[in-house]
């Protein structure tokens, strides 16, 4: 709730917007509200987190709030948005139909198998090997029922894997058999990623604003442009927008310094006891995308899913087609719908669905790998102190800095470089040979200064001495 002084201004401001006036400088700000420059400011930083916005500065070093060419609220959702979220939901939808159509077939087939196994021990026994027959029967069965209804394939436990490319990932570690002496992943956790694909680890915006503030607690509480990108990896826009989302989330300020560089100062959030946070630190570059995996399974598993289903695919056309086939009217219809019709429906989706899903993960690994290498790009200037480099330049940085990823050619290098020129608010030049080169002077400059403003800003564990306590 705002303080009752400065609503009235607030709102003053909040109608010029919705008049579609969008961009203000603290001058015209205070000018329309009548305010002083400090609550007229306090005023912006409000807005600022109940609104898209983003903080420019001209070359005389003036402060620029604008809230783009139409006002949008935070989180509020286009209908691009809207449409993926009703996907999803559909989505998990259908997969937990799925999952319970496939715990249903897997107890038919049990029940049939679990004949068997009677009968099995009741031949054991009457040759007198009941005891060592009957030993750990029990334990199978248990473990197989309580596979089959545990749905969730992965447990929370990350793991870290390697892809062709040479690029280390995070995945979820797969539920173990629960058969007892049986090792790796379950039959029935492999079934149903076999159909509906296993979970990838993903970043999200939560991840990345814990990251923020443990970086700023570790920094002083001082933050540019290009430490945000380097953080978040968001793009340009995105990363404007984020920068001043944080400011309102987080009670920061919004600064421009001597040589007229943007930075965040968020005073209150490195005022600590010592309290300690153990957030770990992630470069947008040591996250490497996790892959779009088929199934997660090893091809003997797949192998052995996919005869399994083709038989019960096979098994169902048989009692279907005196249904579709036959004319006479003795046809146990019920026999077909139930022994035929159902499980071949059931069936067809074992096989139609990953197909479909390797028809859309496709575009999705291709948009992986440019991110893995956009990634690399990032990390490679961010390496170097020059202001500006050639493209030959930052091939040899790229690749030399290389472990297990493969190299880059130069021509994919000057491709991405297209777009991630204007991230960083650089430009692409010719050096003196007539070689490409990118310059990177404003992105270094916000880099050094917000060094220059650690250096001269003090600690945040100096409170004082306590003056006030409310048990006294």
């Amino acid at each position: 709730m705002e303080s009752n002084s400065l609503l009235p201004a607030l709102q003053t401001i909040e109608q010029k917007l919705q008049q579609n006036q969008l961009v203000f400088t603290l001058g015209d700000a205070a000018a329309i509200t009548g305010k002083p420059l400090h609550e007229t400011k306090q005023v912006m930083t409000r807005l600022m987190e109940k609104y898209n916005c983003s903080l420019q500065i001209t070359e005389k070093g003036d402060l620029i709030y604008n809230f783009g060419t139409s006002l949008h609220q935070r989180g509020e959702r286009s209908w691009n948005e809207w449409w993926f979220d009703v996907k999803n939901i559909a989505w998990e939808v259908f997969a937990y139909i799925l999952k319970v159509g496939i715990a249903v077939m897997l107890v038919v087939y049990f029940t049939l198998f679990l004949i068997i196994l009677i009968a099995i021990i009741i031949v054991s026994i009457s040759k007198g090997d009941g005891d060592s027959a009957d030993s750990g029967i029990f334990d199978i069965i248990g473990g197989i029922f309580k596979g089959i209804f545990e749905w969730n394939t992965h447990t929370t436990y990350i793991h870290y894997s390697v892809d062709n490319q040479g690029y280390d990932y995070r995945e979820y570690d797969a539920k173990k058999s629960h058969i007892p002496n049986k090792k790796g992943k379950s039959f029935t956790s492999a079934t149903y990623d076999f159909v509906l694909g296993p979970p990838r680890v993903r970043i999200t915006k939560e991840d990345n604003q814990k990251e923020i503030v443990a970086f700023l607690r570790k920094n002083k509480g001082i933050i540019t442009r290009p430490e945000v990108m380097g953080l978040a990896g968001w793009r340009g826009k995105e990363a404007d927008n984020f920068f001043s989302e944080i400011i309102g989330k987080y009670n920061g300020e919004a600064e421009i310094s001597q040589n007229a560089v943007l930075y965040g100062d968020f005073y209150d959030l490195i005022r600590t006891k010592g309290v300690e946070d153990d957030t770990k630190i992630v470069w947008y570059w040591d996250e490497y995308e996790a892959e779009y995996k088929l199934t997660g399974n090893s091809f003997g598993r797949n192998s052995g899913i996919f005869f399994m289903n083709l038989f019960n695919l096979l098994f169902s056309f048989v009692f279907l087609s005196p249904l579709l086939y036959s004319n006479n009217v003795d046809v146990n219809i019920y026999m077909s719908i139930f022994l035929g019709l159902i499980p071949f429906i059931f069936s067809s989706l074992f096989f139609i669905v990953p197909i479909f899903r390797w028809i859309n993960i496709l575009p999705k690994r291709r948009k992986r790998n440019i991110e893995n290498v956009r990634k690399r790009l990032m990390k490679a200037i961010f390496q170097t102190e020059e202001n500006e480099v050639s493209l030959d330049r930052l091939q040899k940085i790229i690749n030399q800095s290389s472990q297990k990823e493969k190299n880059i050619e130069a021509q994919k290098i000057q491709y991405m470089m297209q777009e991630l020129i204007l991230d960083l608010q650089g430009d692409i030049v010719f050096d003196n040979n007539g070689k490409i080169a990118y310059q990177f002077t404003q992105f270094q400059t916000e880099r050094k200064e917000a060094e220059i403003i650690r250096n001269k800003k003090e600690a945040g564990d100096n409170l004082g001495k306590i003056v006030f306590d409310s048990n006294n």
